[in-house]
């Protein structure tokens, strides 16, 4: 996925700046900023303000559990549109796009085949399930309550880890952009 390069071989900037913004949003494609919105508001209920029981502990660990199977699954949705406009979601599928919708005249998209899973697909959905596990557990709130005793131990772990998953990650965002969509991104053609 290389830059373009102009006739006379250099690099225009409106080309690094189309490039750049191509990038950026394959990685907002990617990333599980609703999922991980959605934790950031139920942690604070869930684990008191990091000052929780055993009650709370085991919310906390189902809610980290739903949360990110929801995470992994959302990597699969995809959406299109039929040749009358209207938007149709569905979850890719080794055999193309099973979409989600009720009756039997479910919609399919015009071409199959772009809507296969591929191994990329399985790197993203694996991605953003480290990169929300990392969010999510290094939460103040969450270490507070999950591993209290550790807190100091593992302060600078804290600090550099999401640093060092948002490099990888924006790295394989970059070198395996995603090709879906999403259910809460914009529908653009194939």
């Amino acid at each position: 996925m290389g830059l373009p390069i102009t006739n006379d071989g250099e690099k225009t900037t409106t080309n690094v700046a189309s490039h750049s913004l191509s990038c950026v949003s394959n990685l907002a494609k990617m990333l599980p900023t609703g999922v991980i919105f959605i934790f950031q508001i139920l942690s604070n209920l869930l684990s008191q303000n990091g000052d929780c029981g055993k009650g709370n502990k085991i919310l906390v660990g189902v809610c980290l559990g739903i949360l990110g199977i929801v995470c992994f699954l959302l990597s699969f949705s995809d959406s299109f549109k039929d040749s009358n406009g209207k938007v149709h979601y569905g979850i890719a599928t080794t055999s193309g796009m099973m979409t989600v919708c009720c009756g039997k005249n479910k919609a399919k998209p015009s071409n199959q085949t772009d809507y296969k899973l591929e191994l990329k697909d399985f790197l993203g959905a694996v991605v953003a399930l480290v990169v929300f596990g990392v969010v999510s557990l290094t939460d103040k709130n969450v270490v507070q309550c999950l591993y209290p005793s550790a807190q100091s131990r593992i302060n600078k772990w804290v600090q550099a880890l999401p640093v060092l998953v948002s490099v990888v990650s924006s790295a394989v965002c970059v070198l395996c952009p995603s090709k879906r969509q999403g259910i809460s991104h914009p529908v653009t053609t194939k």
